[in-house]
């Protein structure tokens, strides 16, 4: 039987790939192929996030399902109802005192942050 867990953040990272990948192509992809992409100094902290303030709540529901917090839509909502989150608020004190309001368990608290950036 295969870990949950695992499958969870395989449905996650394949979430995050497709969603990256529906970017505007420039049509110019002689000089996209020439021109290696160096990513901004916080990029690989947030690589692979949703952000917190500008997600669709369906893109949250997935992201929460696919990493197997139950009730994904319920959370999506929630993260949804206490936004705007400040941009000076890196650890989401905030969305985690919404969370706690609403009885998430601390490892569903853990999860969906980790599933966020800012901004």
């Amino acid at each position: 039987m295969r870990n949950p867990r695992v499958v969870a953040l395989l449905l996650a990272l394949t979430l995050a790939l497709v969603i990256a990948g529906c970017g505007e192509d420039s049509g110019d992809s002689a000089t996209a192929a020439t021109s290696p992409a160096t990513p901004a100094a916080g990029d690989a902290a947030t690589a692979g996030k949703l952000s917190a303030n500008n997600a669709t709540v369906e893109e949250l529901e997935a992201a929460f399902a696919a990493a197997g917090i139950s009730n994904p839509g319920a959370w999506a909502h929630d993260v949804e109802h206490h936004r705007p989150f400040p941009a000076d608020d890196p650890d989401f004190a905030k969305l985690r005192r919404g969370l706690a309001d609403h009885n998430a368990a601390p490892e569903i608290v853990e999860t969906i942050v980790g599933l966020l950036k800012l901004p």
